[in-house]
This record gives structure tokens, C-alpha cells and sequence, in this order.
């Protein structure tokens, strides 16, 4: 290769990566000038700087984000969404002293008929939806988002990851505030 293709290369590679970033809705913003000293040049932030801070405002809890942040501040967004779903199985087990996994736990701890952890007092048609919605939501994460990470090489783009974690750390914090219930199977 000679030098030509070399910087011919190294541009197309540029604007793939412009396009790229484009196309996540991250635009390089000025910096401020670095402390190094680059007098006169516009430092630019880098495109993951922006992305982490919105994970950072958007995922709070603290369980899902020491399983998922570092992952997701290394763009293996599939791999934070997979972390996110055992951490979300890890505080049911948690919760309730089971060592199910998946669909089974969610049915045995979320079931509306005699479930280990109540979301609400379950006196109504209504309580009872509620419930099963929980219970399916959480089979469904399980489903859906776990186990074709685990199993497959998967893709997500980061606004995607950053929903479904969203979705998950609900799902925790209803767990998390649902009541023991005195039902052991």
C-alpha cells in the first residue's frame, strides 16, 4: 500500500465513523481548551462521554449500574443488557431466598395466586392484573433480552441498551418495594 491509500484509507475510515456517530445522535461538541495547552485548537469531547453521562442520569440504581455501567462505558451494550436481566434475577433470588432461574422464578415468585413477593395488596381484579403483568414483564426480560444475549452474538445500539435498562432497573425497584408474602413452596 503506498502512502496515497494509506491517507485515502484513513479518511474513508473517518467519515464511517462521522457517519456512525451521526447516525446515534452524538455530535462532537467543542471543549474547552486542555490543560496541556492546545492555545488555538478546539479539543473535541469524545463521543462515549456524552453517551456515559446520559447512562449516568438515566440509570440509578446501584445494583443494575455495578453490573452494567462499565460494560456499557466499553460499548458492549448486549452485554450490559444481559448483565442487567441477572441482576435483576440476583435481587429476586435475593428477596426470597430461591435459586430458580428465568421463567420458573419469575412464575413462582410473581404468581398471582400465591405469589413470595406481592407488588400490591391483590384484592382486586385490577391488583391481580397488575401482579401477573409484573410476573410476565419479568419472564419476558428474561426471555427476550437475556437469553438471546447469552446464547448469540447480539448487536444493540446504545439508546436500545439504555431502554431496556431502564426498563429493568422498573422492574427492579417494584421488586424491591414489593411485600414478602408468608407463601412457601
Amino acid at each position: 500500500m503506498n502512502t496515497d491509500d494509506g491517507i485515502q484509507l484513513a479518511i474513508n475510515m473517518g467519515h464511517r465513523i462521522a457517519s456512525d456517530l451521526a447516525g446515534l445522535g452524538v455530535a462532537g461538541n467543542p471543549a474547552t481548551v486542555s490543560p496541556a495547552g492546545t492555545a488555538g485548537q478546539e479539543a473535541r469531547s469524545q463521543p462515549g462521554d456524552d453517551l456515559l453521562a446520559n447512562y449516568d442520569r438515566r440509570i440509578q440504581n446501584p445494583d443494575l449500574r455495578a453490573a452494567t455501567r462499565s460494560r456499557f462505558q466499553s460499548r458492549h451494550y448486549a452485554d450490559a443488557v444481559e448483565a442487567g436481566v441477572k441482576a435483576l434475577n440476583e435481587r429476586i433470588r435475593a428477596r426470597t431466598g430461591r435459586t430458580e432461574d428465568g421463567d420458573p422464578l419469575m412464575t413462582l415468585v410473581f404468581s398471582p395466586a400465591k405469589p413470595l413477593l406481592r407488588i400490591n395488596k391483590l384484592r382486586s381484579k385490577a391488583d391481580e392484573s397488575a401482579q401477573r403483568g409484573h410476573m410476565q414483564l419479568c419472564q419476558g426480560v428474561v426471555a427476550a433480552w437475556r437469553n438471546p444475549r447469552a446464547h448469540a452474538l447480539t448487536d444493540d445500539d446504545p439508546a436500545r441498551c439504555l431502554m431496556m435498562l431502564e426498563t429493568i432497573a422498573d422492574l427492579i425497584g417494584t421488586t424491591n418495594q414489593a411485600v414478602r408474602t408468608r407463601h412457601h413452596r
